[in-house]
């Protein structure tokens, strides 16, 4: 759904063919998102059914020809309708850690604390990755480098914060000692009925 109108934004104004809208994307964005040009053509495939795009055929030199695309003004309304509806919820987490912690031995608190250490070492590396990616961007002298490192500088935050979770995780784990539950009957007695006081003799 992103990729529809990052592609529609691509082509305001312009013509492109698919490589060059995964190179413009990922020149603008950066390595912290990636695409492919499965999901690039797939993609443009559906705006052009839904006659957001239209595409020429172009035998230009230096190459054998090649399909380009531009945005018609129905596709400039759909953008122009999405960038005014408010943004979606903040998706779930779902990271690995959870599973692997789900399936270990409960009891197994060393196991559980090996995973976590497993996993701060290998968001620390991409840490160390991140940092030196973003001091490669200064200075900032262009808009194609500004949202470059506005993403880059999100998948530090993110990755900052990540680490501060498992470090919470392993002082929890570390700390924490299951509560010693009473084991309750399967079968209840039932309760005595009260005794019925004695009649008066007449």
């Amino acid at each position: 759904m992103l990729l529809r109108y990052a592609i529609l934004g691509l082509l305001d104004g312009r013509e492109l063919h698919g490589y060059r809208i995964k190179s413009v994307f990922e020149d603008r964005i950066g390595p912290t998102w990636s695409l492919n040009f499965g999901q690039i053509y797939q993609t443009l495939k559906d705006l052009r059914r839904r006659g957001l795009v239209e595409g020429r055929f172009d035998q230009g030199e230096g190459h054998i020809g090649r399909w380009v695309y531009t945005m018609t003004p129905k596709g400039r309304r759909a953008l122009d309708t999405w960038l005014k509806r408010s943004p979606k919820q903040p998706q779930p987490i779902r990271d690995e850690i959870f599973i692997r912690l789900l399936v270990l031995d409960r009891k197994d608190r060393e196991a559980a604390l090996a995973q976590v250490g497993r996993q701060e070492h290998v968001y620390r590396e991409h840490l160390t990755h991140l940092t030196a990616y973003r001091r490669s961007l200064e200075p900032i002298a262009t808009e194609e480098r500004l949202l470059n490192s506005l993403a880059a500088d999100a998948a530090l935050f993110h990755a900052e914060a990540h680490l501060k979770w498992l470090e919470h995780c392993r002082a929890t784990l570390f700390s924490w000692e299951p509560a010693t539950v009473t084991a309750a009957s399967p079968h209840p007695r039932p309760q005595a009925r009260a005794a019925r006081p004695a009649k008066a003799p007449r």
